[in-house]
């Protein structure tokens, strides 16, 4: 059984940020010698869509072109909206990818709960879909911080030169993403295998229906977007729970 440390974290931005998103957290991991990869999911969408199949065929081709640690399994971890990418890219790694890796484990960082087979919009409040699709012009949606007061985004991110970072990385997406299904593929019930980390009050819910489901949940005292400005408190909550997944990979 190869070393807890040879486990690969696969840290899996949200489609609505950019890639700054979890650098500094793969910059804490990657000192403590984790081996880690961090796919862009900014060109996926420069093709016409469906937008699912392009998402995960990012993040398998960038994986595929960083040579692996023989055996080492992976540990994929979703923030936010791409939490519903996280069982279709297992499948799609353990079934499809060449060579195929073993998944240790799946962890959705303050993300909703995966949704497959139903939109974006249908898995949103009514109000909430209705707000998206006001907001589309031409069919392409304005950057996601627009959806919120600016004093929020400073209170999150109060150093100006990251936050001018991160924004300036922003993508503007395309509404038929968010009318596209979900993958079909399931969330893993294996407990072992599958975990959640809540960074924020705000998906307590969804932290406490996964942990009715008998996952792991992981609580920190923390703000959604805390891997920027919290990388050292994010890289130990993950390495927590990749130790544990590394106990029994799948």
């Amino acid at each position: 059984m190869p070393a807890l440390n040879q486990a690969e974290l696969v840290l899996v931005h949200d489609p609505l940020a950019g890639d700054l998103f979890w650098q500094p957290v793969a910059g804490a991991l990657r000192v403590r010698g984790r081996t880690v990869s961090v796919p862009s999911l900014t060109g996926a969408f420069d093709a016409p869509g469906p937008y699912y199949p392009e998402l995960l065929d990012a993040v398998a081709r960038q994986l595929a072109a960083v040579p692996a640690v023989p055996a080492a399994p992976v540990v994929l971890a979703g923030h936010s909206a791409a939490g519903a990418l996280l069982p279709a890219l297992r499948e799609l790694l353990t079934r499809g990818h060449r060579p195929p890796r073993t998944v240790a484990g799946t962890v959705y960082v303050d993300a909703p709960w995966p949704h497959p087979g139903r939109s974006g919009l249908a898995a949103l409040q009514p109000e909430q879909a209705a707000r998206l699709r006001e907001l589309a012009e031409d069919g392409v949606l304005p950057p996601w911080d627009i959806c919120f007061a600016e004093q929020d985004l400073i209170d999150e991110v109060p150093d100006p030169v990251l936050r001018e970072q991160f924004r300036a990385g922003l993508p503007r997406l395309p509404l038929a993403y968010f009318q596209e299904p979900a993958p079909s593929a399931l969330p893993d019930p294996d407990p072992a295998r599958t975990a959640y980390l809540r960074l924020s009050p705000r998906y307590e819910e969804t932290a406490m229906r996964v942990e009715a489901l008998g996952h792991r949940v992981l609580r920190r005292t923390a703000h959604h977007l805390s891997p920027l400005t919290d990388p050292e408190g994010t890289a130990d909550a993950l390495e927590k729970l990749a130790l544990r997944f590394a106990v029994r990979p799948a």
